[in-house]
């Protein structure tokens, strides 16, 4: 499993740029981003080259700011893909809290991130079932 910071912001013009303008003054890579929004406030998920270092910096200017492990799968590009996946999640019973997507230039495909309860066990329940799962972010 990988590291996602998940940072909740007031929703008002700047606060994106704020958080992206500090990892960017501390020489931090995002590989991928992701915003939900609601009337009063954001949150930025993100996939970085350092989280560690992400989470320091965030706290430390004043962001409120929290870390998860989340599921990462490579997707073929074909019809029903995803699907497969989302059909083994709901076959054992799997909630996704939150999912998006990142196109890997290694791997030459999409990677389909998602944060569920029991992250250890639910990625054995997807290599179980066929799925290969990246642990560390270098294989994206």
């Amino acid at each position: 499993m990988i590291t996602q910071l998940s940072v909740v912001v007031k929703n008002k013009p700047g606060s994106l740029r704020n958080v992206t303008k500090l990892l960017a003054e501390n020489q931090v890579n995002c590989f991928c981003i992701s915003t939900y929004d609601a009337p009063d406030f954001g949150i930025i998920r993100m996939i970085v080259d350092d989280p560690e270092k992400s989470y320091r910096v965030l706290e430390e200017n004043g962001e409120l700011v929290m870390k998860d492990r989340v599921i990462a799968i490579p997707m073929e590009n074909k019809p029903g893909f995803m699907s497969g996946i989302l059909d083994v999640a709901y076959r054992a019973n799997i909630n996704i809290d939150c999912l998006y997507s990142y196109i890997s230039d290694s791997l030459k495909s999409a990677v389909l991130i998602f944060r569920a309860e029991e992250g250890d066990e639910t990625e054995c329940i997807f290599r179980q079932n066929g799925y290969k799962t990246i642990s560390d972010i270098s294989e994206l």
